[in-house]
């Protein structure tokens, strides 16, 4: 396929060599230039931030199909400009750092129509062994987990690092026990796989920890909210269903 790709972001860093790797012609453009669609693409990809889609899409004129990779954004906002649209959504992180490999990157794709979808698809497929159709619906939620999983989870080893180094202490010493934290939520249930003071209700160490995180009044709001909701879980779901809540 010929594809344009307007962006030259995180995504686009590793989706263009994915395209080019398994066979399709790409142009790769900035989405801050005036964009030309050539008259062979069969499918553009806004491959921009969420903000970026709606302006990028309001200034393109094209016949071929546009697709958008973002999780949060309704297909709704192509739909509006084109007969022919779509979302190709891949579930990863993506920085410029490291190029990831999309063939085990799940794929998540909508199309406005049947026959757009299994042009979409196959697409889809030529760079990924798992590709699913999910609504817009769906996707924002997925996307939201993914937030949790992915980009908060990331800050708080963040927190950590700064917390050791701050402290004379290695943070290296770490990353066993974090390499096994991951490990564990791939192989089990990760509501029933928590442990840690709060899970446990230790009273003593949870105070120790908020005592110790006097001077950082942010952390230390963090790390009681967060204790507090790891023992809300604790009551309101048993193996990873949630309880039905009894009237009174």
């Amino acid at each position: 396929m010929n594809i344009l790709v307007i962006g030259k972001g995180n995504v686009a860093f590793s989706l263009v060599p994915a395209l080019e790797k398994a066979g399709h012609k790409v142009n790769n453009v900035s989405s801050r230039m005036e964009i030309s669609v050539p008259e062979d693409t069969d499918i553009t990809i806004i491959c921009t931030a969420d903000s970026g889609i709606k302006p990028v899409a309001e200034g393109l004129k094209t016949q071929s199909i546009v697709v958008h990779t973002s999780g949060s954004t309704d297909l709704e906002i192509l739909k509006k400009r084109f007969t022919n649209c779509g979302v190709i959504y891949p579930i990863q992180t993506f920085s410029k750092n490291k190029t990831v490999d999309f063939e085990n990157v799940p794929l998540l794709i909508e199309a406005s129509d049947n026959e757009t979808f299994l042009k979409i698809e196959k697409l889809a497929e030529s760079l990924s062994k798992d590709v699913r159709q999910m609504t817009s619906e769906q996707r924002k939620f997925l996307h939201l987990a993914a937030v949790f999983a992915c980009n908060f989870t990331n800050h708080f080893i963040a927190v950590s690092k700064v917390l050791t180094e701050a402290n004379g202490v290695d943070f290296n010493l770490l990353k066993p026990l974090i390499a096994e934290t991951f490990s564990k939520a791939q192989t089990f249930d990760p509501v029933l796989s928590q442990t840690g003071p709060a899970q446990r209700n230790d009273e003593r160490i949870l105070n120790l920890h908020l005592n110790l995180l006097e001077n950082e009044p942010m952390l230390k709001k963090i790390y009681s909210f967060v204790s507090e909701n790891i023992m809300d879980f604790k009551t309101k779901y048993t193996d990873g269903i949630p309880r039905k809540t009894e009237k009174n």
